[in-house]
């Protein structure tokens, strides 16, 4: 099967997705919901009414309820509100509203909610109205192989369009995590550990590892052949950051187990240890109030974390120069680390005025691109 990346399931959806409902299926925790989050923040589905819907958590009503009108001696199936469907807006209505639908987990609804779902999923149809010209409808779910109790029936699937989306690289995740805020020290941690955005499918055949055992190769992610409490994705990396950024409020043993019932007991380790790294970094207001004196961390991984602390934390001008300034006094790699960081986010616009900025760019022979 092919595996596309994230931005490319998007731009199918965007593409296609009012003509033809499209199925992304993947292994969780990758980012599928995320497809959700990034059409909603287009411009292109500006104009949209914006639904998300669990489709694990539907009944009765979740989407249409009868409606008996007695004089004329018919029931009429009123919509939910949700789809932003109505009298007043529907197909046919001068100035109606299109609507963006993400069906959720919809392999593991229940058989009945599939069956309601249906004329919304093939038809854009809820109840005895129908969506806006435009309207968008996808859905997400797992791989079957991962055993999770998704299915749907054959000769619906050929109705379907189905897209499988593969886990993000290393460096597609760090990017990403410098744009939305990720914990540096979680980011300079997975910078060592690129093994933790390998699959599974990776161990099976055909793929890049077949005929090794996973459980002995990379016990850090999801394995379909155990039983595991908790273990590494870009999804559970988002919750350790949320706790790394308030490490201080933890004891010691809190903190370990927080991190142990969120990434694992393999994962918890590795990033415990950068979190003491973390510990030797400098405060970001010493980093900008003084540059040039502030202390350079002796170790490595802690040289790093504080590196990407004036990747991630800067917010203006003054601190972006400032965090210039004090990142030249680094070795030369680290540097490069920095400024390439910048170039490729849309940090970089921030960076684009500041002197010391543009004398890194140009000894590292790096140019601008402004997202």
């Amino acid at each position: 099967m092919k595996l596309l990346n994230s931005l490319q399931v998007a731009n199918a959806i965007k593409m296609i997705g009012d003509k033809r409902t499209i199925i992304v299926q993947g292994e969780n925790g990758i980012g599928k919901t995320g497809i959700y989050h990034t059409l909603e923040r287009d411009p292109h589905f500006a104009n949209h009414i914006a639904v998300k819907l669990d489709c694990t958590q539907m009944s009765d009503g979740s989407v249409w309820m009868p409606d008996i009108d007695r004089d004329a001696g018919v029931s009429r199936e009123l919509p939910n509100e949700r789809f932003g469907v109505s009298k007043a807006n529907q197909k046919g209505i001068n100035g109606a509203r299109p609507s963006l639908v993400f069906l959720d987990e919809l392999a593991k609804a229940k058989q009945y909610i599939k069956d309601v779902l249906a004329p919304i999923v093939y038809e854009r149809a809820v109840g005895n109205y129908q969506m806006a010209e435009g309207s968008v409808v996808f859905a997400g779910t797992n791989l079957a192989v991962e055993g999770l109790g998704d299915s749907i029936q054959a000769h619906l699937r050929n109705r379907l369009v189905f897209l499988t989306m593969r886990k993000p690289t290393q460096v597609e995740w760090f990017n990403w995590g410098v744009e939305n805020g990720i914990d540096p020290v979680v980011l300079a941690c997975t910078n060592d550990n690129p093994q933790w955005f390998d699959s599974f499918l990776d161990f099976q055949d055909g793929g890049k590892y077949a005929g090794k055992d996973q459980s002995k190769e990379n016990d850090f992610i999801f394995n379909p052949l155990l039983s595991q409490q908790a273990y590494i994705t870009p999804r559970s990396l988002h919750s350790a950051s949320d706790i790394t950024k308030e490490r201080d409020a933890f004891d010691t043993e809190t903190l370990q187990g927080l991190l142990e019932g969120t990434v694992g007991r393999a994962g918890a380790e590795v990033l415990g240890a950068f979190i003491r790294f973390g510990d030797e970094t400098p405060h970001f207001s010493k980093i900008v109030s003084s540059p040039s004196t502030c202390p350079i961390p002796s170790n490595p991984v802690a040289q790093i974390i504080t590196v990407l602390k004036c990747v991630t934390q800067t917010s203006n001008r003054e601190e972006a120069e400032a965090c210039t300034e004090y990142v030249m006094r680094n070795r030369r790699e680290l540097q490069s680390m920095f400024a390439n960081n910048i170039a490729n986010s849309s940090r970089a616009a921030l960076f684009v005025t500041v002197k010391p900025f543009q004398q890194l760019m140009q000894d590292n022979k790096i140019y601008f691109s402004t997202k």
